[in-house]
């Protein structure tokens, strides 16, 4: 969670006019828009890949990336990141108690 910070704290200080939650929220929209052609191209679906060629690991891991960072910049904006920290460790500890996970 660290390096997300460092990221939200970078992304905030090159766009300090952008820290509104309505800004972030349609930001995070669009990146998961773009993570959804990065799906298509995957996929195979329509004309993506004749338009641009194969799809590249790199790609879709930076469209997914950059929504993480918009999911993680609301968690700061709202204060709440020791409660999404806490979150995600009862959520491993109760698939681990399900086998689900070692």
């Amino acid at each position: 969670m660290k390096r997300f910070y460092q990221m939200v704290e970078a992304s905030n200080r090159r766009f300090p006019d952008g820290v509104e939650p309505f800004q972030m929220a349609t930001r995070l929209l669009e990146e998961c828009g773009e993570i959804a052609s990065e799906i298509n191209l995957w996929e195979n679906s329509g004309i993506k890949r004749q338009k641009h060629g194969d799809p590249k690991k790199e790609n879709i891991a930076n469209e997914i990336r950059q929504a993480m960072v918009e999911l993680v910049k609301i968690a700061c904006y709202y204060h709440v990141e020791n409660e999404l920290e806490q979150s995600i460790e009862k959520s491993i500890n109760q698939s681990k108690l399900e086998g689900l996970i070692d």
